[in-house]
């Protein structure tokens, strides 16, 4: 019997983007033992999975909303994406190209969709935390976030904050949602029940190459935090900042994605006896993981509410300590395990510095014990195998 075709539709693909990017790469390595895959993706130089069938479309290449889905809608009347489709039993959307659903649909196609983020009910995709807090100025948050940027990103935002209403009415004509944890579930259905009975969950997997990564961590005598979330004010930049400069014992800081120069200037300037600075504009994916093996500690007092929170479960695969804010899905992930011990309420940064402190008053050989006991940690409780069966059972029932 022949396998099913699955099409796979993304303006962005794994190296290209983040969390998300590297999860549909993860999830497609799992489903191409069940499926014969093609990949319709805007990313011009994608990590190819072998035997799988990439095509770049030029159309899917602009990633802001409003040009994204014109273009999409464009795509989907161009006989090159309806032949493709034709021959495809299940089409996969894990990112925004929402206008392919209801055309898919009316040629009887299976469309699952993958939420990594708030896109159904947010403008910016973010939702502030503590959600219970901010529930009823979501747009209002959306416009503040965008002002923070620049005059036209706070403008389209003040114009176009009703996108997501588009975005809900598209997604109701999917067979199935698939949401990251239960708490992103929760928050899209409460905003949105009419998405309530085609929601499912599902774990990302596992990156395999840190599962499988067995290498000794090796750290030296200086406590070495890292902090990987750029400037971006939801992850947090503006309270590493005011750690930072309120620092005073000796310690390193290693802060990647900071590719603002009158930041650099400022940080550069904090260098003293005490504090080392290292920054880093751009990394590729093993620098990374070097950087994780360096680390004593991540960093990562996210206020969003982190749809799963890879970055974590990153940190504690490559044995290093998360300190973070229970924001999202991080509760979850850290729950029952000894990570639990280093997360923090959102903005209770008073209580993040003495996590950290602690950190540093361990010895190196004690925080690389502590690091072997979180991994297992990690890896007994988010089961492989079960995120397999859970994946493979979505897209096949």
């Amino acid at each position: 019997m022949s396998r099913k075709q699955l099409l796979v539709i993304t303006e962005r693909y794994w190296p290209e983007g983040g969390g998300a990017e590297l999860a549909t790469h993860l999830i497609l390595e799992i489903l191409q033992k069940e499926f014969n895959i093609v990949v319709l993706t805007g990313t011009q130089n994608p990590t190819k999975l072998p035997g799988a069938q990439y095509i770049y479309e030029p159309l899917l290449a602009k990633r802001e909303k409003v040009w994204l889905w014109l273009n999409a809608s464009r795509l989907t009347t161009s006989q090159r994406f309806q032949k493709i489709l034709r021959k495809s039993d299940v089409v996969y959307i894990p990112r925004f190209s929402f206008p392919m659903i209801p055309h898919a649909r009316k040629l009887g196609k299976k469309v699952i969709v993958h939420l990594h983020d708030y896109i159904p009910v947010s403008y910016t995709a973010t939702i502030l935390a503590p959600y219970e807090e901010h529930r009823y100025r979501i747009s209002r948050d959306d416009i503040m976030l965008e002002c923070r940027r620049d005059l036209k990103h706070c403008l389209s935002a003040a114009t176009l904050w009703w996108l997501p209403t588009l975005a809900r009415k598209w997604l109701t004509h999917a067979d199935k949602i698939t949401c990251v944890s239960k708490r992103q579930a929760d928050i899209i259905t409460n905003l949105a029940p009419e998405l309530t009975s085609k929601t499912e969950i599902a774990y990302n997997p596992l990156p395999s190459e840190l599962v499988n990564n067995h290498n000794i961590k090796e750290i030296d005598d200086i406590p070495t935090f890292l902090y990987i979330g750029g400037n971006a004010h939801i992850k947090g930049f503006h309270i590493i900042m005011s750690i930072i400069k309120g620092w005073r014992t000796k310690a390193r800081f290693i802060l990647t994605r900071i590719n603002n120069r009158e930041i650099i200037h400022a940080l550069s300037k904090l260098n003293d006896k005490n504090r080392k600075i290292e920054i880093y504009p751009w990394l590729n994916r093993d620098k990374v993981i070097e950087l994780y093996n360096r680390s004593w500690a991540l960093l990562f007092p996210s206020i969003w509410e982190e749809t799963f929170g890879y970055a974590v479960i990153e940190a504690a695969l490559s044995k290093t300590v998360p300190i973070a804010f229970r924001a999202g899905a991080v509760g979850k992930v850290v729950e029952g395990t000894a990570m639990e011990n280093f997360v923090t309420n959102v903005y209770d940064v008073n209580q993040f510095v003495k996590k950290m402190v602690f950190i540093s008053r361990l010895s190196s050989s004690e925080v690389i014990a502590l690091g072997d006991r979180i991994r297992d940690d990690v890896i007994r409780k988010f089961d492989m195998e079960v995120i397999r069966y859970r994946l493979i059972k979505i897209f096949k029932q």
